[in-house]
């Protein structure tokens, strides 16, 4: 896929990772970038003065790929206002982490308007914002595309090759597997590492190594976009957290009975799973 021209809406820490990425892997394609805020333009317009920039929906028409970079809550509306500036041909996507309110949400205001693919980067940091976006973020990544039934394979194949031209590795699956799957390997172990935090309080902080930093590094994400995380995939995480207290039954219990053949069992499985994890 060489677009011609690429819209980035909402320029955060995913959106705007794009579009450095893509000013580098399509070095002769128009960017636009849009925000609803003219002042959060203005770091974008001083890492890319080539692309273009502004409030102002309109400017993304002629585009040949947008991508919604706002948050799921946010992504209806703005696909509303952003219709009549696209056309059949135009290929949309998103970077949601929950895919199944977005694809219910967004597909069917998109549907015979321009061609629609979900994909979500397994991609990110706790930090958040412009600020924190780079250009190498999706190397290497795991990029889930989650096309439907009706989806036509030219626009998945477009949006595989969007994605591996930025350098990230193109999985794909149905929406609703994405979701069952992502409850466990990202959101659930984020509301651990906010718990983990939350036990271990304030008062050694001074003393904290590796291990502390590295189980908790997640937990200092933004907690208002968490939230809204957590609550759209709701049933999933509950179901994760059902699974994670039973394994902290176990644990309990073969700590009260001080029985060390139970406890380097459980240990064991879990290093075995964790050690056999696919290099980044």
């Amino acid at each position: 896929m060489k677009p011609a021209k690429i819209s980035i809406l909402a320029p955060g820490l995913i959106g705007g990772s794009v579009a450095l990425a893509a000013a580098q892997a399509f070095p002769t394609t128009s960017l636009f970038i849009w925000s609803r805020k003219k002042e959060s333009l203005a770091p974008v317009q001083k890492a890319l003065p080539q692309a273009q920039t502004g409030t102002d929906l309109a400017m993304a028409a002629g585009s040949d790929l947008v991508l919604l970079g706002a948050p799921a809550s946010a992504l209806g509306q703005l696909v509303h206002s952003l219709l009549p500036h696209l056309n059949a041909k135009t290929l949309v996507t998103d970077v949601a982490s929950v895919k199944m309110p977005v694809e219910r949400e967004v597909a069917p205001i998109l549907q015979g308007r321009a061609r629609w693919i979900g994909s979500h980067p397994m991609a990110g940091s706790e930090d958040s914002g412009f600020s924190a976006a780079r250009a190498d973020l999706f190397r290497g990544a795991a990029i889930i595309l989650t096309p439907t039934s009706s989806t036509p394979s030219t626009t998945t194949r477009e949006a595989e090759v969007f994605w591996q031209t930025l350098g990230g590795r193109v999985l794909q699956m149905p929406a609703e597997e994405h979701d069952r799957s992502v409850a466990r390997i990202s959101h659930l172990p984020h509301a651990v590492a906010a718990a983990l935090v939350r036990a271990a309080g304030k008062s050694d902080l001074a003393l904290v190594g590796p291990g502390y930093r590295d189980t908790t590094r997640i937990a200092a994400g933004p907690s208002a976009l968490w939230a809204e995380i957590l609550l759209g995939n709701r049933e999933e995480v509950l179901a994760g957290l059902q699974e994670l207290r039973g394994g902290l039954q176990k644990l309990e219990t073969a700590l009260e009975k001080a029985d060390a053949t139970a406890l380097a069992k459980f240990l064991d499985e879990a290093a075995q799973i964790r050690r056999n994890l696919p290099a980044s």
